[in-house]
């Protein structure tokens, strides 16, 4: 699949600092790797629901591997580090559009979570999505304030631990 460069945006974040959200790219295995690693133990917990200690060379292989459609990994890029990766994959089976976000720590509540869930919803959009749904753990609490920020129709479902959030875009 073509690399869609009309996806490569910079945003400004409310201190100043100007961030470049862009599509994956093959070459990015190294920066999601180096970003992962960044992360605290409690911060890969909440994202991924389990403390894992590294990552699997071929499982962010797999992870940079989109088609830009069906599957899209928005990267937030400053000074050559990735501080911020979202990623949504249509989910065939259950018929909905998966949505999952992690911020690095040290850039967490300035703002980059909200622009860039909000930029996932734009290019969403612009691939004819009209709703998201997002596996959030129950004691994760900023996904949620991001949510009830940004959009108004929430739908709720909540199974053992976890909540799905799902909303239209």
């Amino acid at each position: 699949m073509t690399y869609p460069s009309q996806y490569e945006k910079e945003m400004t974040l409310k201190g100043g600092e100007i961030i470049l959200f862009r599509p994956v790219r093959d070459g990015d295995v190294p920066l999601i790797k180096d970003f992962y690693n960044s992360l605290s133990e409690r911060t890969k917990y909440l994202r991924f629901f389990t403390p894992k200690k590294e990552a699997r060379e071929d499982r962010i292989r797999r992870f940079a591997t989109v088609d830009y459609i069906t599957s899209m990994v928005i990267v937030a890029e400053y000074k050559g580090e990735l501080v911020g990766i979202a990623r949504y994959d249509w989910e065939e089976e259950e018929q909905y559009l998966e949505l999952a976000e992690t911020i690095r720590d040290d850039w967490q509540g300035k703002g980059l979570g909200t622009q860039l869930f909000l930029y996932m919803i734009d290019v969403a959009r612009d691939n004819n999505y009209t709703s998201m749904t997002a596996l959030i753990l129950d004691e994760n609490k900023k996904p949620f304030a991001i949510l009830k920020k940004t959009v108004g129709n929430l739908k709720l479902k909540y199974e053992r631990n976890f909540i799905m959030a799902t909303f239209d875009i």
